[in-house]
C-alpha cells in the first residue's frame, strides 16, 4: 500500500517525485489503500502548492470510489497511538502511525517517500516497508 506521500507525488505529473510514484500509485490503482490516505491526499490536492479543483480530485482519486478498495483503520490501532504516542514522540505525525499500523494490522505493505514515516515504520514490528528516496 501507499502512503500520502507516494500517492500525492504519483498523482501530481510536476511533482519532484513523479517518477518515482508512478508506478506504485498506478499499482495501487488495482488495488487498496487506507482510507485515511484518500483523505489526505483530497486535503493536500485541494491546497497549496497544487489547489486542484474539487473535480479534478474527484477523477484522480475515482479507482478509490468503491468502498471494497478502501482499507479501514481498526479501532485498535487508535488506542495504540494513545499508548506509544510519548514513547514515540508523536506530533503532527500521529497520522502517519495509524496509516502504518493499518497497513500493518491488514498485512499490507507500506511504500512511502517520507523518511518520518519510514522511522515510524521501522518502530513497528511485523510491517513490510519501503522508502522510495535514497538513504543519503
Amino acid at each position: 500500500m501507499i502512503d500520502t506521500s507516494v500517492m500525492v507525488a504519483g498523482l501530481v505529473t510536476n511533482h519532484e517525485f513523479h517518477a518515482l510514484a508512478r508506478s506504485h500509485v498506478a499499482a495501487a490503482a488495482r488495488g487498496q489503500v487506507p482510507g485515511i490516505v484518500l483523505a489526505e491526499t483530497w486535503a493536500a490536492l485541494r491546497r497549496a502548492p497544487w489547489n486542484l479543483d474539487t473535480r479534478t480530485v474527484e477523477a484522480a482519486l475515482a479507482p478509490w470510489s468503491d468502498e471494497s478498495r478502501i482499507v479501514a483503520t481498526l479501532t485498535s490501532a487508535y488506542a495504540e497511538i494513545l499508548r506509544r504516542g510519548r514513547p514515540l514522540n508523536l506530533g503532527g505525525n500521529a497520522h502517519d502511525l495509524l496509516i502504518a499500523l493499518t497497513c500493518r494490522d491488514h498485512g499490507l505493505p507500506l511504500v512511502t517517500l517520507d523518511r518520518r514515516q519510514a522511522a515510524l515504520a521501522a518502530e513497528l514490528a511485523g510491517l513490510d516497508w519501503q522508502l522510495l528516496l535514497p538513504t543519503g
